[in-house]
Parts: C-alpha cells; sequence; structure tokens
C-alpha cells in the first residue's frame, strides 16, 4: 500500500511538472525554448524551405529578451533562447537523426551564448546612465558577433552534419561548453545600478 501510494504521488509530481514545462513548448506556439530536457524533433521545422536552399535543414533562433528598472537602481532582466518554428525548415528527403542532432546542436550553441551573456550581465558595472548601452554592447558582442562566428564555424567544421568525427567532437564540446557555464543558466536575474550621482 505505501509503494502504490509513493508510486502515485510520485506520477503527480512528474505530471505536474510536465505541465509546468509545457508552456514553453507548446505545440501551438510558435516557438520552443530552450531546456536542457527538450530535443527538438522535425515537427518542430514547420517552415517551408527557401527557393534554391542548398542546405537540407535551416534552424532560426531567436534571443527574446527585455529589461526594466524601477528608476532607484534595480535592474531587472529576462533572457531566453526560442527556436522559432515557421522559420526553421527541413527538406523531408534529407532528414535523418544525424542532421535532426546537428540542428539541435545549433540549438544548443545559442544557449551557450545566452549563458555568455548572462555571465556577462553579472560581470558589468551598470550605472543609471550607461545600463541602456552596456546591455545592448554585451548582446551585440556577443550574440551578433561571437554567436554568429562560433555558428558559421560549427557549421564549416561539421560539413553541416556530413563529417562524422567533426559532429561528434563538436557534440561534445557544445555538451562540455554548456556544464562550464551552467552557473548561468538561470533566464531572470536583477542587478544593481550604480549610481555616481
Amino acid at each position: 500500500m505505501n509503494k502504490w501510494y509513493s508510486f502515485l504521488i510520485l506520477f503527480i509530481v512528474s505530471f505536474i511538472g510536465a505541465l509546468q514545462a509545457q508552456d514553453k513548448t507548446d505545440s501551438n506556439l510558435d516557438r520552443v525554448y530552450w531546456s536542457d530536457w527538450y530535443r527538438l524533433e522535425w515537427s518542430d521545422f514547420t517552415g517551408d524551405p527557401s527557393e534554391g536552399a542548398t542546405v537540407a535543414a535551416l534552424s532560426s533562433i531567436g534571443l527574446p529578451y527585455k529589461y526594466s528598472t524601477d528608476g532607484e537602481g534595480q535592474l531587472k532582466l529576462s533572457i531566453d533562447v526560442c527556436f522559432l518554428k515557421e522559420e526553421s525548415w527541413s527538406k523531408p528527403e534529407l532528414r535523418n537523426n544525424l542532421l535532426l542532432q546537428h540542428e539541435q546542436i545549433h540549438f544548443d550553441i545559442a544557449e551557450l551564448h545566452r549563458r555568455k551573456i548572462v555571465k556577462a550581465f553579472l560581470e558589468a558595472s551598470f550605472t543609471k546612465k550607461n545600463y541602456k548601452e552596456k546591455l545592448n554592447e554585451i548582446i551585440d558582442k556577443i550574440w551578433k558577433e561571437d554567436y554568429k562566428a562560433m555558428q558559421d564555424l560549427y557549421d564549416r567544421e561539421s560539413g553541416f552534419s556530413k563529417i562524422i568525427k567533426e559532429q561528434i567532437r563538436w557534440n561534445k564540446f557544445i555538451d562540455q561548453e554548456l556544464k562550464n557555464y551552467k552557473d548561468y543558466a538561470f533566464n531572470e536575474l536583477e542587478l544593481s545600478l550604480i549610481n555616481f550621482d
């Protein structure tokens, strides 16, 4: 009787946890937010291939963020990484597990750079006067430069998943990097604005 009761409680807790997590991967939404438990599926690629596209699949990934300040020295930030379903596509005849894994690593690289942005936010000295400019500087440097460069290098070195040895090396490398930045996995943060006035 006790084993059955424990099992039932565990099942209910797991079910509630899955429901809470589902709000970020709801199939009715155009976005899949990155999480360590969800892996992309071909059904997430709902867009149509670009005419004349030479690649087998394309993952469109966004960095939605917002911030607000109370005007008294507190800055609140929210930053996520999301896969945009309707802008992502694949050619059905070229789908395979290796290619899907390749696209997942693109998504994981995005999450890695989001964590690097969180780390940079925590290390920055924001003031009431410079916080908007500094936020943009950090995002531009890490997301628009470093992230883009790594994505391009990944595609080149892995041959868009065709060079299996390199694909495996990248899988391991990104997995380790995500672990290295695990302390910056949170999406919400509050920072103090230094006031020199």
